[in-house]
């Protein structure tokens, strides 16, 4: 060695090695309660990773929520959709932000300012940003209540912690594990074995298959490039719930020939959780067959090691021996071992419906006026792609197939459908929708000149419709209420609600909206409402195509 670099080699070493022996920065807890998890980081989900840790409130709301350390308040959330009520707090010194969700409530330094905000803009749906020097807060304050709002399934905390630089989602359980108690190995339910399209050919399908745990001693028989599949959970000690698998490993042959590590991500690849699976499983019927085929985009990039795009080649008529390893953050592991006997066969050559669409290109389509834009990066991989008309009298268009939906897509496309005998005056009552059986799920859109134009996540179905229905109000308040508690339930079939406003005495009334219930309520407050009188109170609900729903109705407070 250079006796130049040999020198600084040696300088560098006491360095490097403090560097590489720096652990993640010790942060507090956000509850008193002992620490356990109905969900976990890296979960996947419907077009996206679940982002942080699901703490568990023993079932209450209420429960006093602190901040894990020194900082200050930069964003507020509060919406009937996702967190609901939600707090960002960015902490300087250790480079981290915290994001805590689903709150009942804020602490009242918090409160007073995103209320008087709400109030100001007249809406409950809002999203604030702050300055460093606004709302400070310490290590272990409060700075809410527990709740179950926004789309939770059930009272919880869901807490993420973020790189603050980079905005990338971490996992919580690095800096939790001291904690936790957990003795308990990821659990295996199914293994797959499914034929790269045009390349392989499984059991004699081109469709794959999977095994249960009793019989995955019968193994495999294929012939070409395939991908192993592996549906499992993690599981943890003390509860019954299931989560995500941070490692998942595939040996062949004792060769380590993909690794996948979920610790971290970008939000801007969140809905790539789509290639980690084998998709038309997921979109079928919701089950995750985590497979090892990495598409040509590499949307995940350092998530996953792996030798080529992940598949294996079965080219020889031998016995491949095949394991998966799966573990969690605390070192519980699981092996599960497999067999994949190749048996030559001729590989059928699948015929696409539609074009073949390389993948880093940008396509448009048209068939009857149904036009379809794919800009580019919009594809993971060759993907054949048509588009199908359909005439039909329960729309205002023709119902249009656009792509295969068992195909995943990494961003927008834009659609157009042409409607058929244009004769509404209120061009406002048309709208977009994606079709799922018998509904019609407004999507965004505009009318112009004869045409819907939207942009949409998924292929699938689509039609115009029209909405001249408006939206229903309903009464919730009872005698069983509270003094001064008002709840109506607000619903609308067909494009949706668009906003509501709700007016006491004629001043504004800050009614919460609960999406999940399809409920608003609202508490009467004496410090802007007189105790003791009669009140009117007036409630304006209006849709996504314009229609509207006034209910007027007295009561005394």
């Amino acid at each position: 060695m250079n006796k130049n670099l040999l020198a600084l080699f040696i300088f560098l070493s006491p360095i490097l090695t403090l560097s590489a022996q720096k652990e993640r920065p010790t942060v507090g807890r956000p509850l008193d309660i002992p620490a356990v998890f109905a969900g976990n980081f890296g979960e996947l989900r419907p077009d996206h990773f679940h982002s942080g840790l699901d703490f568990k409130t023993q079932g209450r709301t209420g429960l006093p929520i602190r901040a894990i350390d020194n900082g200050y308040v930069s964003r507020c959330i509060v919406s009937p959709w996702g967190f609901g009520r939600a707090v960002y707090i960015v902490h300087p010194e250790t480079g981290l932000t915290s994001v805590y969700g689903h709150l009942e409530s804020f602490a009242s330094k918090i409160d007073d300012i995103v209320r008087d905000a709400q109030y100001q803009n007249e809406t409950f749906s809002i999203d604030l940003d702050f300055e460093p020097d606004e709302i400070p807060v310490k290590r272990g304050e409060i700075i809410g209540l527990s709740g179950n709002a926004g789309s939770s399934g059930g009272p919880h905390l869901h807490m993420d912690i973020r790189d603050t630089t980079t905005g990338d989602a971490l996992d919580p359980m690095e800096f939790y594990r001291q904690y936790v108690n957990d003795n308990v190995a990821p659990e295996v339910r199914q293994i797959g074995l499914y034929p790269v399209p045009d390349k392989g050919i499984v059991d004699g399908s081109t469709t794959g298959t999977a095994l249960t745990p009793s019989d995955f001693s019968k193994g495999f028989t294929a012939w070409g490039k395939v991908m192993p599949g592996i549906n499992a959970y993690d599981r943890m000690s003390g509860t019954n719930n299931i989560y995500g698998v941070k490692y998942l490993t595939l040996l062949v042959d004792g060769k380590q020939v993909y690794k996948r590590t979920i610790d971290r991500f970008s939000f801007d690849s969140t809905r790539a959780v789509n290639t980690l699976a084998y998709y038309p499983d997921v979109a079928r019927s919701g089950r995750w067959m985590m497979t090892t085929y990495v598409p040509p985009t590499k949307p995940l990039g350092n998530m996953i090691a792996t030798e080529g795009d992940g598949s294996v080649d079965i080219n020889e008529e031998r016995v491949y021996k095949m394991e998966f390893i799966l573990e969690d953050e605390m070192g519980n592991k699981t092996r599960r071992s497999f067999n994949v006997s190749g048996k030559k066969s001729p590989i059928p050559t699948t015929i696409g419906k539609g074009s073949l669409l390389n993948f880093d290109g940008e396509h448009s389509y048209n068939n009857e006026g149904v036009k379809a834009r794919l800009p580019k990066g919009v594809l993971y991989d060759n993907t054949y792609f048509k588009i199908d008309v359909e005439p039909t009298a329960e729309y205002a268009s023709v119902l249009a197939t656009i792509g295969d939906y068992l195909v995943p897509l990494a961003g927008d496309i834009q659609i157009e459908i042409p409607i058929l005998n244009d004769t509404i005056a209120d061009k406002s009552k048309y709208y977009l929708g994606r079709v799922s059986g018998n509904r019609c799920s407004a999507v965004d859109a505009i009318y112009e000149n004869g045409v819907m134009k939207g942009s949409v996540s998924r292929f699938g179905q689509y039609a115009v419709s029209v909405d001249k229905t408006p939206p229903s109000i309903a009464s919730m308040t009872n005698k069983k209420t509270a003094p001064g508690f008002l709840k109506y339930r607000i619903t609308d079939r067909q494009s949706g609600i668009d906003n509501y406003y709700c007016e006491i005495d004629g001043q504004f009334a800050l009614f919460e909206h609960d999406g999940k219930t399809s409920s608003i309520s609202f508490k009467m407050d004496p410090k802007r409402f007189k105790h003791g009188v009669d009140h009117r109170l007036k409630i304006t609900v209006t849709d996504a195509c314009g229609n509207v729903t006034v209910h007027s109705t007295k009561f005394h407070w």
